[in-house]
């Protein structure tokens, strides 16, 4: 369980957790956290006004508890799964290991590293009768026994049953790893993520609180308005060391910057028994350019005291936000 930051075992977890693995993304064809979160207990999606990631852990609705190995990672968009070794979710409060927030829960994406000293390459590729289709690539080269490098890419086109609707997104991620001796290792990773799409906010509700059956097949929106659309990059050092058998020293460095805009139309209110013909829109503009540093540093020790095992954590965070 990387989130905690400790070794600890699952089964010592003192709260409810889900992890999912990356045999079991691939084998479920999961691509995104709306796609996973369906069979996630206890946890649920919001619509995200078309255009970022909304989870509802426990019923506390967040855009903004989202980690990437362990580092804050809470700028508003759509997360791909491309890249990922697993996912993992934690239910209840955890404002103790993490900051701010994480009231109802926090979520916590693992990236694949770099392998040393191992070779292995594999293509994946997906579609559906709808036209979306997509293609993902992960290579691992292991230059010696120290050093790896893995690239993980995927590009996608997006497509459903709905009118206008379309959309685009590629990400690439280039990963090092270098061990330098038995006690210190190093985990450099860079990720591009290029993404536009349509926005569609859905479907009035009636006065029984179910979507409007004659409204569905309309949109209510602008085909060439109605858009979303992210270019980010973002970089990661990790460093660990083992200052003894029992005692290692992580630290993490972290800088990403995001360039997002988003306008829309959607149904703003719909009064079904007075004027069941007619549907109020309204719409917004909205940008957003935001740069992010994170460094985080972390000390876990392990040590027996009075026939009882201990594990200490002990940490110091700098987040910069602008």
């Amino acid at each position: 369980m990387r989130a905690l930051r400790t070794p600890t075992p699952i089964i010592d977890v003192p709260q409810s957790l889900s992890i999912v693995t990356s045999e079991q993304i691939e084998q479920r064809g999961y691509a995104s956290v709306d796609d996973m979160i369906s069979y996630i207990p206890g946890v649920t999606m919001s619509q995200g006004e078309g255009h970022r990631d909304a989870v509802v852990f426990r019923g506390v609705r967040s855009t903004a508890d989202f980690f990437i190995d362990g580092i804050r990672d809470d700028s508003q968009y759509y997360r791909s799964f491309y890249n990922l070794d697993q996912v993992e979710i934690l239910r209840g409060p955890n404002a103790l290991l993490f900051g701010r927030g994480g009231a109802g829960g926090v979520l916590n994406r693992v990236t694949k590293k770099a392998k040393p000293g191992e070779g292995f390459q594999s293509v994946r590729l997906h579609g559906d009768r709808l036209g979306e289709f997509g293609a993902q690539v992960d290579v691992n080269l292991g230059i010696d026994e120290t050093i790896g490098l893995r690239l993980n890419a995927m590009t996608e086109k997006l497509d459903n049953h709905r009118d206008y609707y379309f959309g685009d997104r590629m990400g690439i991620n280039p990963a090092l790893r270098i061990e330098f001796s038995d006690r210190f290792s190093m985990d450099a990773r860079y990720e591009y993520v290029n993404n536009e799409r349509f926005i569609d906010r859905g479907i009035p509700t009636g006065v029984d609180g179910k979507p409007v059956e004659a409204l569905q097949s309309i949109v209510f929106g602008d085909a060439k308005a109605n858009v979303s659309t992210l270019e980010a990059h973002m970089f990661s050092l990790l460093t660990e060391t083992r200052l003894a058998d029992s005692t290692k020293l992580n630290l993490a460095t972290s800088f990403s910057d995001f360039s997002k805009g988003y306008s829309n139309l959607y149904a703003a209110s719909y009064d079904q028994e007075g004027t069941p013909d007619r549907v109020t829109l309204d719409g917004y503009v909205d940008s957003t350019e935001r740069q992010n540093t994170n460094i985080a540093g972390t000390l876990v020790t392990e040590f027996s005291l009075a026939r009882a095992h201990h594990t200490v954590l002990a940490g110091i965070e700098y987040i910069n936000t602008s």
